[in-house]
């Protein structure tokens, strides 16, 4: 069975910084759903990992929190690599 890519810890980590951005920048998800044209609760639904989103969303999600595209690949990168070694134990080392 195929797994969908919401209920992966890449995604999870995608949603809670589309929240954080959308937080830093001050807008609640009736604001940023207003300037989408869509209802707050579609908003809501990225954030709690309901909906999915392409990279055309989340340039336009970031272009409302005034966030390059560049500059949110580069903090989702830095946040998957600080995660992904949070959750992997160290390498042990062959002997040779």
């Amino acid at each position: 069975m195929k797994r969908a890519s919401i209920h992966t810890p890449e995604h999870a980590e995608l949603v809670t910084l589309l929240r954080d951005l959308r937080l830093e920048a001050g807008l609640s998800q009736a604001e940023v759903a207003a300037s989408l044209g869509r209802p707050q609760t579609y908003v809501s639904a990225i954030e709690v990992g309901q909906r999915g989103v392409d990279l055309v969303q989340v340039r336009e999600l970031g272009a409302i929190y005034g966030v390059t595209f560049t500059d949110f690949a580069e903090r989702l990168e830095q946040r998957l690599k600080d995660k992904i070694s949070e959750t992997r134990p160290p390498r042990r080392r062959r002997k040779s």
